[in-house]
């Protein structure tokens, strides 16, 4: 089998995997990627609709979208930015934060499994190979 072949492979269980969780959460998968990035990555500095386009390439129409249906349940909200009031910045509400260690404790489950039975070494060599693979790629 070829690399991509298995990587897809890979791709395709973990997708599987993080949906079933974030239907028993009442999210479909890309409003509950959103709202794990806006959780995890939201902890070390401010997110803007921006960073969630950039992150999922998203058009910003579908980025309003999703962020839209995140409020309306309840668990994303939008702040004036104190340095530049057109930018808002993405927050997880009491709510949504709520979710946090339930998400965090799933995202370490997965990784568990996934490395399973792999040492160190061959986990590194992965890595490395994953991250010449991407620059193989390019953007």
């Amino acid at each position: 089998m070829d690399a991509g072949q298995y990587i897809n492979m890979l791709c395709n269980r973990l997708r599987r995997h993080s949906c079933k969780f974030q239907e028993q959460l009442g999210l479909t998968r890309e409003q509950g990627n959103i709202l794990s990035f806006v959780l995890l990555a939201g902890e070390r500095h401010n997110l803007y609709q921006k960073d969630v386009e950039r992150e999922f390439d998203l058009r910003p129409s579908t980025a309003t979208g999703l962020l839209n249906a995140l409020e309306k349940k309840g668990l994303l909200c939008r702040i004036n930015d104190d340095k530049d009031g057109r930018y808002k910045i993405l927050r997880a509400t009491k709510q949504g934060e709520l979710l946090r260690k339930t998400l965090q404790e799933e995202i370490q489950e997965l990784e568990a499994n996934l490395v399973r039975g792999i040492c160190a070494e061959e986990l590194e060599i992965f890595k490395q190979t994953a991250e010449k693979m991407l620059k193989n790629l390019g953007d």
